[in-house]
């Protein structure tokens, strides 16, 4: 079953409520900042919603837009899924990034990328729609603005559907 992220502000109980000053400012001035702004935000999590089932009676679904934020910032900073999955469990700027401070537990695993992966292929696979190269598609002048990366974002795409590709066995 899809449901949309609604829990993305920060609680009153939230560890950056507590965090020193001077590690805040830290923070804020890295690259965190303008992507929580800016990009987590305009993620299109109904663009996915094909992916899901219409079943009242299944499990929700992971956020998607922290699924997503996770294979961009994947693509961005050329992380394996193991690197990516422990930089969001120890690195508060991904926590930061994509709002997710506030969990006691990260809602993502590496299980959580591989059968995300799978649907995106399946999905292509019947329909010949790229709902993660749309997407990205999307995303890249918000990403090559506020990131200050090379306006130039197939290399980005071509980056993200290569380790999508790689997951799935095709070189």
């Amino acid at each position: 079953m899809f449901l949309k992220n609604i829990s993305q502000q920060i609680n009153f109980d939230d560890p950056l409520q507590t965090m020193p000053k001077y590690s805040k400012n830290i923070l804020i001035n890295s690259w965190a900042e303008p992507f929580q702004t800016h990009i987590f935000p305009s993620i299109n999590e109904e663009r996915f919603s094909v992916l899901y089932s219409d079943n009242i009676a299944t499990r929700p679904n992971t956020p998607v837009n922290i699924i997503i934020g996770l294979f961009l910032l994947k693509a961005l900073f050329q992380l394996s899924d193991e690197e990516l999955i422990g930089s969001l469990y120890f690195d508060v700027r991904y926590q930061y990034a994509l709002r997710t401070t506030s969990y006691e537990k990260q809602p993502i695993s590496i299980n959580t990328l591989t059968n995300f992966r799978t649907r995106l292929v399946e999905y292509e696979t019947k329909t010949g729609i790229d709902l993660l190269k749309l997407e990205v598609e999307e995303q890249a002048d918000l990403i090559a603005t506020y990131l200050n990366i090379d306006n130039n974002m197939d290399s980005l795409m071509v980056k993200t559907l290569n380790q999508i590709n790689e997951k799935r066995g095709i070189t």
